[in-house]
């Protein structure tokens, strides 16, 4: 099969825009706009001077009283989907992809008001549109100069870095070490002036697109399987140079001529008007998706398109569409179905002329015609005027001069026609006076029958908020996943819990399941918080026979804390039972008493050492006592021998120099000397110093003491 020419592509492209808005402008876009005037509570038209002009904004009043309960589900817990893996191999990476997915849409996009704007255009205007779209920033240019080589090596090392230029110059250094560098044979350090590229993380980017923009293929049955699907948007020719386009496509392209209830006449472009500046001359594109085999496989495969209506600045080959569509009231085999505002514009419109019939009525009954008899010459200017106290002049009876024409008063009718087409919204919609506050008649009615009421209002609101889950915002899920698993190609640092994670999608496969989150629904958040509260006794004696473990408790916790409203109480109140060390099995009472017994045989061994140490250490006193003793004994024998040798040297002295005399007296009481001789003169201090002499001399030629 041969491959498909770029004319016929533009042949093709332009049939089915051609089909596609023409579909949505037969039907869908008056309803649109005639959803959008009830809204705003502009007048219907058929206003009669001089009569209550009022207008009911029933369509307003069931909008914005259901949007706070398909809005709050999404954002009441700390996730809004969860990814489940598609294998084994999935498990690791479904819960980085959940935290990450989560974080794009609600933190790094303004995910509450796109999801309020994105339900809020599905609730007023048939369809709301949000596209996921991958953005990736150009590189930007950097200069660094007077780096060292471990600086450059190290800015080399991250993710994203070209090196463009380097110039290097020899460091600044004293002239002796630079001599000394020289004769070591080192080469001089240098200093570089390097210019790189450094790559910029790209993004997803969340929008909103407006209905009356956007358009689909008429046969459509899901969006998947329409052959084109897109949006009208318009640009500044600026815009398009800073997306890449050569100048020479933008300077040319013209704006898409389809028919002029292409863009919804409600926004105020500026496409007609002239700029001086071209740059910020706007021009409006199709921007979208269309199946077409332009390759000859015979496969029609997906293409993005951005088309001007001459020439078209993008057509490449994808993966698909890149929409995420909420409808609240499906119609089977039809992408778009109908808004909540679709069955209240008629009841709105009944509204209003019960009104304004009710506000005639009083008005009547307050301010009546009057009948004037002519004849009795009656002042007609004193009885047009309504001064309190006024005077009115006449000639005769004023009773047949002037009598009020009575009117039928309605006003009772009028209420109870409001009353009926107040139930009449309510059955429609599902959007009750109870579930948006009491009103006065409430505490009259039984609390079984309100509770009744209640439970099927929200039983018709739970039904669509689980179709947007499983529509459009799993949809959502899915895209972001699809997009940064292709294109982000480096990992991401990102703050989540006051903590820093990295996150890497480059493993991660696009296939995995998602779980869209809703909670437990629209009742009473108070009611079911005291019945998980009983259910917890149930816990407490469950655990005690066993029936419950921790990851029961842990699940039954996370349950609690959503529905008090406790976001992150899983990370902050609670230990999930994987990050729980094991506890030690309990011993069977065998090993209890062998333990036991184990126990006592130690202690008796410790007693048994510990006293024969006691007892080493008296028997090592005992034996340094005596040895102490031993060697004062010894000590005292040798100065008893050192004080008698001193002894006979004095007196061998005393007797060579003849001065020995009589009666002998002993010069140391208890010593071997003799006895019947004394030297005279001679003390305990001269005979101390003398054996001090002699035992120096027996240190010095005999090595030790006498």
């Amino acid at each position: 099969m041969a491959k498909m020419t770029q004319e016929t592509f533009r042949t093709l492209l332009e049939h089915e825009i051609t089909q596609a808005y023409t579909w949505a402008g037969s039907g869908i876009r008056g309803e649109q706009r005639r959803n959008l005037a009830y809204y705003l509570g502009l007048p219907l038209g058929n206003e009669v001077d001089g009569r209550s002009q009022v207008v009911s904004w029933d369509v307003f009043e069931t909008v914005e009283g259901a949007l706070p309960s398909f809005i709050e589900p999404f954002f009441s817990g700390d996730n809004i989907g969860e990814f489940l893996p598609r294998g084994p191999e999935d498990q690791a990476y479904a819960e980085q992809a959940t935290e990450y997915v989560n974080y794009i849409i609600k933190d790094r996009n303004p995910g509450f008001l796109i999801f309020m704007t994105w339900i809020k255009d599905a609730l007023l205007s048939k369809v709301g549109v949000v596209r996921a779209k991958w953005v990736q920033p150009d590189p930007v240019k950097q200069e660094y100069q007077g780096l060292t080589d471990e600086q450059v090596t190290q800015m080399l090392q991250d993710e994203g870095v070209e090196l463009i230029a380097a110039a290097s110059v020899p460091m600044p250094l004293p002239d002796e070490m630079a001599q000394q560098l020289l004769m070591a044979g080192q080469p001089l350090p240098q200093l570089h002036d390097v210019t790189i590229k450094r790559k910029r993380p790209g993004n997803v980017e969340l929008r909103n697109v407006e209905p009356g923009c956007w358009i689909v293929s008429k046969g459509a049955k899901t969006l998947d399987d329409a052959p084109l699907v897109g949006e009208f948007v318009t640009y500044t020719r600026s815009q398009l140079r800073e997306m890449g386009f050569s100048a020479k496509d933008v300077a040319e392209v013209k704006s898409y001529d389809a028919s002029e209830e292409t863009v919804d006449p409600g926004r105020i472009d500026r496409d007609d008007e002239d700029s001086i500046d071209k740059a910020l001359e706007s021009v409006t594109l199709f921007e979208g998706f269309i199946r077409a085999d332009m390759d000859g496989d015979g496969i029609a495969e997906w293409r993005r398109v951005l088309a001007g209506g001459n020439l078209e600045l993008e057509n490449e080959e994808c993966d698909g569409h890149e929409y995420a569509v909420l409808t609240p009231i499906p119609i089977p085999h039809r992408v778009v179905g109908m808004a909540l505002a679709d069955p209240v514009v008629e009841l709105q419109r009944l509204s209003t002329g019960l009104t304004r019939q009710y506000v005639d009525s009083l008005y009547l009954a307050n301010n009546p015609r009057t009948y004037v008899n002519m004849a009795a010459k009656v002042n007609i200017e004193d009885v047009i005027s309504n001064r309190i106290g006024g005077v009115i002049r006449g000639t005769g009876n004023a009773a047949e001069a002037i009598q009020p024409i009575k009117t039928a008063f309605v006003a009772s009718e009028s209420l109870q026609g409001l009353e009926m087409t107040q139930g009449m919204r309510e059955r429609r919609t599902g959007v009750t006076r109870y579930n948006q506050g009491l009103d006065a008649d409430t505490l009259n009615k039984t609390a079984t029958g309100v509770t009744k009421v209640m439970n099927a209002a929200d039983k018709r609101q739970l039904l669509m908020l689980r179709i947007f889950a499983e529509t459009g915002v799993k949809q959502l899920f899915r895209l972001v996943l699809r997009l940064i698993t292709k294109y982000q190609d480096m990992a991401d640092v990102v703050r989540l819990r006051n903590q820093f994670v990295q996150f890497d999608p480059r493993g991660w496969s696009p296939e995995m399941d998602v779980q869209i989150e809703v909670g437990i629904g629209t009742g009473d958040k108070t009611e079911t918080l005291m019945l998980l509260q009983q259910f917890g006794q149930f816990m407490q004696q469950a655990a005690a026979v066993g029936l419950v473990g921790p990851q029961q408790v842990y699940e039954f916790g996370k349950a609690l804390a959503k529905n008090a409203k406790l976001k992150g109480a899983d990370e902050k109140f609670m230990l999930s039972p994987d990050k729980i060390p094991p506890k030690q099995p309990q011993p069977s009472p065998e090993q209890i008493k062998a333990q036991a017994e184990q126990a006592k045989l130690q202690f008796q061994a410790q007693q048994a050492a510990a006293k024969a140490q006691f007892d080493a250490m008296e028997a090592d006193k005992g034996r340094a006592h005596e040895m102490r003793m031993k060697q004062m004994e010894l000590d005292q024998q040798q100065r008893g021998r050192l004080l008698e040798l001193a002894a006979g040297y004095m007196m061998g002295q005393s007797r060579q120099s003849g001065m020995m005399q009589e009666p002998a007296v002993n010069i140391m009481g208890g010593t071997m000397l003799d006895q019947n001789m004394q030297a005279p003169g001679v003390g305990e201090q001269q005979l101390n110093e003398v054996a001090a002499v002699i035992n120096g001399f027996a240190d010095r030629f005999g090595g030790g003491n006498v």
